[in-house]
Parts: C-alpha cells; structure tokens; sequence
C-alpha cells in the first residue's frame, strides 16, 4: 500500500485540564500520529491520540478509548472514521500540537 493523501492539524490547549480535536474522515486506513511541538509555562504537558473509532466490516463503527492521559499512545494505524487528538496541560501552561494522517490506498 502506499501513502495517498496526507493531512496535518494544528491546536493549542491552555489552563488546566483536557483540549482536544476531533476529525471525522471518509473510513479509510490511516496511519495516525501526533506530537507536542511547543510548550510553555513550567510542568509537564502531555500530547497523544485519546480516542478513535474504528470502522468494522459491518459498516458498525467500533470505539477505542485510551482514558486518562498516560495511556494515550503517539501513534496508531487502522481503518478508522474519527479520531481524536489530546493534549494535557496544567495551570499556567500552553501546549501546541501537530496531528498528521497519512492515507494509504
């Protein structure tokens, strides 16, 4: 297979808690993986894949959800219709993300 089509977003979350993106697509096997490009403010801030959904032969979409944020993996590859990209942040901070997907057909 090779890689079709490639898209890239980019977010920032500020304040303590969770931001996050969600991006629908047309099902398709997608290679998916995020980064935490810049940071500012003291502390740890922490950037993943927090949730996607896979889409199964039924045409029935299959949830997969990483919970809290030390379980959110970097990357994933599957036939997927959603995913959603995380960052974590805490109180003073701002983070800011790049999620790519790359496509493959």
């Amino acid at each position: 297979m090779a890689v079709v089509s490639i898209q890239t977003r980019y977010f920032s979350g500020s304040g303590n808690g969770y931001h996050t993106v969600d991006v629908n697509i047309s099902p398709s096997w997608v290679f998916a993986t995020v980064s935490l490009h810049g940071h500012s403010g003291g502390g740890t801030s922490y950037t993943g894949i927090s949730h996607y959904r896979k889409r199964l032969d039924s045409g029935a979409d299959e949830d997969h959800n990483f919970g809290e944020w030390p379980s959110w993996p970097p990357s994933i590859y599957d036939f997927i219709s959603s995913i959603t990209f995380a960052t974590a942040t805490g109180e003073d901070q701002t983070a800011y993300l790049c999620g790519r997907l790359d496509y493959f057909g």
